[in-house]
C-alpha cells in the first residue's frame, strides 16, 4: 500500500506522519518541554512527535533551542517542565530503559585516537549488553568501513570518524538514532554517503533518525518530515514536500524569455487578468497565474505576445521548490542558520 499523509493539529503546531495502513509507531514525544536558564526561556513548551522508520530533521536559527532539546532527549540536561518519553518510557522515570533505546552523537563522536576503529568498536561493545562479534561486523559494513577498521582512528578522516561514530551508535539495536550536527565539517561525498546510511537506517531497519543540520540542501534529500523551532518555540512540523509547497505558495511561476520584456509586461497588464508580471531585465519577466486553468492562460498569453510582435524564445516553470526557501519564509527575523 502506498504511503500516505495524515495531519492534526496539536497545541497550534500542524502534525504530520506516514501511514502505511496504519499509524507507525511513536519513537519520541515531547508533552509541554520547557527549559530555561536562568531567566531566559530557551526552550518554550515543546509538543512534537517523531515515528518508527523516519527520518526527521531538527531545523533552526542559531540559538533557537536545536541543541538544548536534543541534551534534554538524550539525559544531558534536565528540563523544567513536561514530559519526554522515547519508544513509550518516560526517561525521569525509567532512564535506563528509555536510554536503552537511543543511539546518538551530540557535536562529536567522543573517540580513542590512538586505537583502531575495530578497538573503538569492541570498547563500546563492552558497555552495552548483547553486543556480539558478528553484530560489530554488521554495523562497520552497514557504515562503509570494512577497508579501514583495523587502522588507527588518528589516520582517519572527519568523515571515516562520523561514520565510526555512527556505527558506535548503532551497536545495541537502537529504535532511535539522535545526530546533532553530524555533517559538520565533511566533503560533499561524505555528505552525501552519510546521507543514504541514514536513510537506509530508518527506511529499512525501521529506526527513527533524528538530525540536526544548518544545511538545508542536505535536509531537503535527507528527511522525511522536519521540525522547525524559532527562540523555543515549535513553528511547524510536517513533510518537507508539504513545507516545500507552502513557501511556493502553491502558485504557478514562469520566467519568459522575449525580445522586450518591458512592452510584454504593458500587454500582459491590460485589463484585469488572472496573472501577475514583473519585468527582471530588458528580456526576461516572471508571471505567476492566479488560476487553476494553467494551460489556458499560458496559451493566452503566448497569443497575446505574439500579435503584438513580442518574440517569445523560451518559456518554462520557474524552480520554487526548495527547503532553504520556506525555512527562511518561516524564520524571517531570524538570519542565521544554524
Amino acid at each position: 500500500m502506498e504511503n500516505r499523509l495524515f495531519g492534526r493539529r496539536v497545541h497550534g503546531v500542524l502534525m504530520t506522519a506516514y501511514v502505511k495502513e496504519a499509524v507507525m509507531e511513536t519513537a519520541i514525544k515531547l508533552e509541554g518541554v520547557s527549559k530555561s536558564f536562568g531567566k531566559r526561556c530557551v526552550v518554550d513548551h515543546i509538543h512534537m512527535e517523531t515515528y518508527q522508520g523516519e527520518v526527521f530533521g531538527f531545523l533552526g536559527p542559531n540559538g533557537a533551542g536545536k541543541t538544548t532539546t536534543i541534551k534534554m532527549l538524550v539525559g544531558l540536561i534536565d528540563f523544567d517542565e513536561g514530559k519526554i518519553s522515547i519508544c513509550g518510557q518516560d526517561i525521569r522515570k525509567n532512564f535506563e530503559k528509555a536510554m536503552a533505546n537511543v543511539g546518538g552523537i551530540v557535536e562529536n563522536p567522543e573517540l580513542y585516537k590512538y586505537m583502531t576503529g575495530m578497538q573503538n568498536l569492541r570498547q563500546y561493545a563492552r558497555m552495552r549488553k548483547g553486543v556480539t562479534e558478528e553484530r560489530i561486523n554488521e554495523v562497520i559494513q552497514l557504515v562503509g568501513l570494512s577497508n579501514r577498521i583495523h587502522e588507527k582512528v588518528s589516520k582517519y578522516s572527519l568523515g571515516m570518524r562520523q561514520r565510526l561514530g555512527v556505527a558506535q551508535s548503532l551497536l545495541h539495536h537502537p529504535k532511535v538514532l539522535i545526530l546533532d550536527e553530524p555533517t559538520n565539517g565533511l566533503d560533499p561525498a561524505g555528505i552525501r554517503q552519510l546521507r543514504d546510511i541514514l536513510r537506509d537506517l530508518a527506511h529499512r531497519e525501521k529506526i527513527c533518525v533524528l538530525v540536526s543540520s544548518h544545511l538545508m540542501s542536505e535536509m531537503q534529500l535527507m528527511c522525511d518530515r522536519v521540525g522547525i523551532i524559532v527562540k523555543g518555540k515549535l513553528l511547524s512540523v510536517t513533510s518537507v514536500d508539504e513545507l516545500v509547497a507552502s513557501a511556493a505558495g502553491m502558485q504557478n511561476c514562469f520566467k519568459y524569455h522575449v525580445s522586450d520584456a518591458q512592452a510584454a509586461v504593458r500587454i500582459l497588464t491590460r485589463g484585469c487578468r488572472p496573472w501577475r508580471v514583473s519585468a527582471e531585465d530588458d528580456t526576461h519577466f516572471e508571471i505567476i497565474l492566479n488560476t487553476e486553468e494553467v494551460e489556458e492562460a499560458l496559451g493566452l498569453i503566448s497569443k497575446m505576445l505574439v500579435s503584438e510582435d513580442i518574440l517569445l524564445y523560451t518559456a518554462a516553470p520557474k524552480e520554487t521548490g526548495r527547503l532553504e526557501d520556506a525555512f527562511i519564509e518561516l524564520t524571517k527575523g531570524d538570519e542565521q542558520i544554524a
